[in-house]
């Protein structure tokens, strides 16, 4: 799995027995290739962690040609697409975020898992009810892990909205390239095929917490959300690979950060996001 993710990519594997091997990304688009998590692997490995991040695509089609199931995480990937479908239909099973500030979120904590394996959907269905399948039996240590009805009557009422947020992500981030953007940071690139609905737009510079401090004494919000990976992480010392084999990670880390996208945004709003990075830059 990729380092350059949220924690909770890698947190939930050491509980299952798995160890997490860490592999690199592109710095341009955020994302693993089928190359770099092919140079990881051994005979040992179980599944890969596709991380869709920032809500570009990984190329899980191509990873899973590599003979392994594929395990989505889908977090902040609502409303993309990718060029042999959408994300939480692409691999082995997914998972999903409905966290407040995703593309989709609800109004507390929420999430859900997508699967085609019958099999596995019903073992789902089991764990997150304390592995139960009647409330009486047991059959397995499961977890208290439902998705509760509150906040499954919001979000069914909020999915119809999607795609038209999903569209307005996707043009704001064409309006920053249009406004010459790119001519003074790095733009994030889509992979191949990748239609994003941008969770975050996230660009590259050389002193990213420099050109933060200046935005916001314009009153602009930006932050960086990865300066320290995973496989740097205290709890995750014993699996650290070498140091420097991650060179797409640590420029992704150093170089990377978040400008204000959203499915409100407007025209005027991106004009002063890129005016004050011209000023803070020149």
């Amino acid at each position: 799995m990729p380092s350059f993710s949220y924690y909770a990519s890698a947190e939930a594997i050491p509980p299952t027995g798995a160890v997490p091997v860490f592999c690199d990304i592109d710095p341009a688009s955020y994302i693993t290739s089928a190359d770099q998590v092919k140079a990881v692997m051994t005979p040992q490995t179980k599944a890969v962690i596709a991380v869709h991040l920032f809500g570009n695509i990984a190329p899980v089609a191509e990873i899973e040609a590599l003979g392994v199931p594929v395990v989505e995480d889908c977090a902040q990937a609502a409303g993309s697409a990718g060029q042999d479908g959408n994300p939480g239909a692409l691999g082995t099973i997914a998972s999903h975020s409905f966290y407040p500030s995703k593309n989709l979120g609800a109004f507390g904590d929420g999430g859900a898992i997508t699967t085609s394996d019958r099999e596995l959907a019903e073992r789902v269905r089991m764990l997150r009810f304390h592995g139960s399948r009647d409330r009486v039996n047991h059959e397995e240590i499961g977890f208290n892990s439902r998705l509760d009805e509150i906040q499954a009557a919001v979000l069914r009422i909020l999915l119809p909205q999607l795609p038209a947020w999903a569209a307005h992500r996707a043009a704001a981030a064409s309006r920053y390239e249009e406004l010459g953007l790119g001519r003074l940071v790095t733009l994030p690139q889509a992979t191949a095929g990748a239609a994003p609905a941008w969770h975050l737009f996230v660009v590259g510079t050389d002193d990213p917490d420099q050109l933060s401090q200046q935005l916001a004494a314009s009153g602009i919000q930006s932050r960086g959300y990865y300066r320290r990976p995973i496989h740097e992480q205290p709890s995750m010392s014993s699996w650290r690979p070498a140091t420097g084999s991650l060179p797409g990670t640590d420029e992704a880390a150093r170089r990377h950060l978040a400008l204000p996208i959203s499915a409100t945004i407007s025209d005027e709003q991106i004009e002063q996001v890129v005016t004050a990075v011209g000023a803070a830059l020149s």
